[in-house]
């Protein structure tokens, strides 16, 4: 892309229609900064070069790319693909091969359906055949592993893994021995092994913490850095490559360190603070990367998230009980009121001005969360916007952008 269509593209965000197109677009936008670029780089080809892989011979499977699974993967010798990243290839046919082939209803989770469509697009093609699910994902996907299943793909599904709150003591240790069983059936269908070597995945932990608190201080150095890094651009390494390292582990960390350097190096802008509109983002990490645009048009940074890295991994067990121990320290009963405490402290820690809600089309579940979290934080005096997006490719409808720009210029007035 020449800079003049970059510098087009600045003023008209609507005028890009493809997720590609975007990635190139912040690719020119950043372009003071080459560890950005190397990290949309890395984004950009994360699906595709696994895929290019597998072909070549190296395993992978398609999973959920986050929380304890990509650790163990990677000290299998699997290489994570985060079916969630098929929405950037998705259309509106594939909504249609979900709905006409696979009989889901119209209004269901775009999500959901796009993924089944690119999987069905895949079938007997040579790519990865291997799906990793998980049972507490949501009903809908646990119906389209069963359909995938019928349709030849290979796929285990692990138990639900949930910590109510008041789980202590003996329960809790209970839980903790079923999941590291479940950890060893895992490691039995991918490699015929029913064992994990432990210094290896003692490798990955002490990788993923070291990355936790990188990626911990580069949201630090955002908040005197706040335009630095456009929303794109930090949606893309925090929400996904941090929990997937976009298949490339060394590379990925290599551009963290860079990234490091530069915002270290750069020299703080008094009147980017005094104008910029913290917020934080709370939600999915939505395909209409339009919205992202917007923030950035409108004056706003996000420097908050829902997911940011707050726990690490303990260093001081038996690696495959690390693993168990993080998923019960890190959930509880997945209800919305705690999701709500990490947004809580979010806000209060950057004092955000607003908050910015973003869910799928047909996740019933995930709009009931919004909703209790706008009706909580409006009742507190913090502004929130709740918006629903399809998860599919393409530019973001008017209306959205239009809420989006207005939501943050009413907070900057």
């Amino acid at each position: 892309m020449t800079s003049g269509a970059a510098l087009k593209l600045v003023g008209e965000p609507e005028d890009i229609v493809s997720q590609s197109d975007y990635i190139a677009y912040s690719k020119a936008v950043h372009d003071y900064s080459p560890a950005i670029k190397k990290l949309l780089d890395l984004s950009e080809d994360y699906v595709p070069g696994a895929e290019r892989a597998f072909k070549a011979g190296h395993p992978a499977v398609w999973c959920q790319g986050f929380n304890y699974q990509p650790a163990l993967l990677y000290a299998l010798g699997v290489t994570p693909v985060a079916y969630s990243e098929m929405g950037r290839y998705s259309s509106k046919e594939d909504m249609l091969i979900a709905e006409d082939i696979y009989q889901f209803p119209v209004e269901s989770c775009s999500m959901v359906k796009c993924t089944i469509a690119q999987w069905h697009k895949r079938l007997n093609t040579g790519t990865i055949n291997k799906l990793l699910g998980n049972a507490s994902s949501c009903e809908p996907f646990n119906l389209a592993f069963e359909i995938m299943r019928k349709q030849g793909y290979d796929v285990f599904n692990n138990e639900v893994s949930y910590r109510p709150p008041a789980v202590e003591g003996e329960r809790l240790e209970q839980l903790v021995d079923f999941t590291i069983e479940q950890i060893l059936d895992l490691a039995e269908w991918l490699t015929g092994k029913r064992e994990v070597d432990e210094s290896r995945l003692d490798l990955e932990i002490k990788r993923k913490n070291r990355l936790l608190i990188k990626l911990r201080r580069v949201l630090e150095l955002r908040r005197t850095h706040p335009f630095y890094m456009k929303t794109l651009a930090i949606i893309l390494t925090s929400n996904v490559g941090l929990n997937n390292y976009f298949g490339k582990p060394q590379a990925y960390e290599e551009a963290i360190d860079e990234l490091l350097l530069e915002l270290e190096k750069e020299p703080v802008n008094e009147k980017d603070l005094k104008t910029v509109i913290p917020l934080v983002w709370a939600g999915g990490t939505g395909q209409e990367f339009g919205v992202y645009e917007a923030i950035d048009q409108a004056g706003g940074a996000l420097l908050g998230l829902r997911s940011a890295p707050f726990k690490s991994y303990r260093e001081d067990i038996p690696p495959i009980e690390a693993l168990a121990r993080f998923i019960y320290d890190n959930s509880a009963a997945g209800a919305g009121v705690y999701a709500r405490h990490v947004i809580d402290a979010e806000v209060e820690r950057l004092k955000a001005r607003g908050i910015i809600l973003y869910g799928y089309i047909g996740c019933s579940f995930a709009s009931v969360d919004r909703e209790m979290w706008r009706r909580y934080f409006h009742q507190k005096g913090i502004a929130c916007i709740n918006l629903e997006g399809s998860f599919q490719t393409g530019a973001p409808t008017g209306q959205v952008l239009t809420r989006i720009k207005a939501f943050v210029e009413m907070l900057a007035a």
